[in-house]
């Protein structure tokens, strides 16, 4: 992780022959974050962990009819990896 300071500047000039400049200026910096422990640096890093799909849900319109349900857990299957049997397809009302 890191800590991050960033600084924009803009400058427009006119000078008397009607003509303009613009001068625009970025500054950042970037510092690592660390943990010390009994004296010890160690940089703090950041993890995303994904959530784990147990099962699916599904309403939709013509569910009822046995082909479309086939096709949406299909479907489903191929998207999450899950097994047929963990996904659940009703008729949307």
């Amino acid at each position: 992780m890191f800590n991050e300071n960033s600084k924009v500047s803009t400058t427009e000039e006119t000078d008397t022959s009607g003509g303009t400049r613009k001068i625009q200026e970025t500054d950042s910096q970037k510092d690592v974050i660390y943990k010390e422990d009994n004296g010890e640096k160690t940089p703090i890093t950041q993890k995303v962990i994904q959530p784990k799909i147990e099962g699916a849900v599904i309403a939709a319109k013509g569910a009822n009819n046995a082909n479309t349900k086939s096709s949406i857990i299909q479907a489903v299957e191929a998207v999450t990896g899950l097994a047929s049997h963990k996904i659940q397809v009703f008729e949307m009302n």
